[in-house]
């Protein structure tokens, strides 16, 4: 109870107390006739023992609100020393680094640091104790991302995140923070604990360090298998990685992932794989190609279908190299399939492919030409390719100025 409402009892009382002497004797004398001096001296000595005990049950309540405001900061001073002297007993013998924060809402203070803190950071635990510190030692990179973080942690009552810390001697160090609010101690205590993650920091950047040589060697072993299927055939010469970074920048102006980009790069460097088991004198024939010759040649997608599908890919490239001659109207090969029955890196790869054949040089015809080429698939967009594909890839050229490579 605070003071305002002590001063609006004794006011109650006070009026409530005066009102009833006065009044009582008012109609005391309506009755009983005129005793206007005994009424006065009666209504005097009244109002003065009224007033009297107001200012006593003033003065009581005041001092009964001085021992509730002692009796709560005796608590709260409680509270910290039970965190201060418990704590230490129940983590000392843990090989981590242990701390204690005290957050109202609004303000935060560390109570208390685990005393191989030295050992782990080089910092003394007066340093720690400083307003400040913890931010000032957390890596400039993490600092902001940290912050919001311990917000949201404490506002939930507990979480956990990763950060670097400076040591003392200028290196960083890896934690993973974690935090508890310890209600059983105080709403507003919360117990943390820092373990040193750097070790496995370490070993994950040796891991990925190796991921990215193994994908750089896969991707090398690609490209050597398509520049064997180009050596076939050496008008194409280029053709497959040409057609994998068009159909990737395809993807990237649809707004498809990295990843989906990616493995479009790897299916255009495959799609055409099928090539090394067609006849290197059809490949390479000057002349219209027999309707025999041209079935054997159609079924290089069949064929790059057998060859990749053993192949435990983590995009569909198999069924790139199956699907790309196919056509939305149900008119290409070697299936016949339509509409969303083919794949959308398929469909992404068979406008690539349709223009990068028709601006580059075949052995039976010289190159058609880019405008050509964009205006066979801009003619059939919807019918035979895929309209947002095509939107893609005439944006590309005609507003984003974009070139085929070598």
């Amino acid at each position: 109870m605070n003071k305002s409402r002590y001063q609006k009892l004794v006011a109650i009382y006070l009026v409530i107390g005066l009102l009833w002497i006065i009044g009582s004797d008012w109609l005391l004398a309506q009755f009983i006739g005129d005793f206007s001096d005994s009424y006065a001296i009666s209504a005097a000595k009244g109002m003065a023992f009224v007033i009297l005990m107001s200012g006593m049950l003033y003065v009581l309540l005041m001092r009964l609100n001085k021992a509730e405001s002692k009796v709560a900061t005796t608590i709260t001073h409680s509270t910290e020393q039970l965190v201060l002297n418990k704590i230490p007993t129940f983590f000392q013998n843990i090989p981590m680094l242990t701390y204690a924060l005290d957050w109202d809402g609004k303000t935060l203070r560390t109570l208390w640091v685990s005393e191989n803190l030295q050992e782990i950071l080089g910092y003394s635990n007066e340093e720690a104790l400083q307003p400040g510190w913890w931010e000032k030692c957390v890596h400039p990179d993490d600092r902001l991302r940290a912050l919001e973080e311990s917000k949201s942690i404490l506002a939930n009552g507990g979480g956990d995140h990763y950060y670097r810390v400076k040591h003392a001697n200028g290196h960083y160090v890896y934690f993973h923070d974690e935090l508890r609010r310890v209600e059983s101690v105080s709403a507003n205590c919360f117990v943390g604990i820092w373990r040193d993650i750097s070790t496995e920091e370490s070993a994950l950047e040796q891991v990925q360090e190796y991921s990215t040589k193994l994908e750089k060697t896969i991707l090398g072993t690609i490209t050597a298998i398509a520049h064997m299927v180009e050596l076939r055939d050496p008008y194409t010469a280029g053709h497959e990685s040409r057609v994998g970074d068009l159909a990737a920048a395809i993807a990237l102006e649809m707004g498809l992932d990295m990843d989906t980009q990616y493995g479009l790069r790897i299916a255009g460097l495959l799609h055409d794989i099928g090539k090394i088991s067609v006849p290197a004198e059809y490949l390479t024939k000057p002349t219209r190609l027999t309707d025999a010759e041209f079935e054997i040649i159609k079924s290089h997608a069949c064929n790059g279908f057998s060859i990749l599908k053993s192949i435990d890919f983590p995009w569909p490239v198999a069924e790139v190299a199956y699907q790309h001659h196919e056509r939305l109207d149900g008119t290409g090969y070697p299936r016949g399939l339509k509409g969303d029955e083919i794949l959308l890196e398929a469909r992404i790869i068979a406008v690539a492919d349709v223009i990068e054949s028709m601006a580059t040089n075949r052995p039976y015809r010289h190159a058609l030409g880019i405008k050509k080429a964009l205006q066979e698939i801009e003619s059939n967009a919807g019918r035979l390719y895929d309209t947002e594909v095509c939107n893609a890839a005439l944006t590309l050229f005609r507003q984003k100025n974009y070139q085929l490579g070598d």
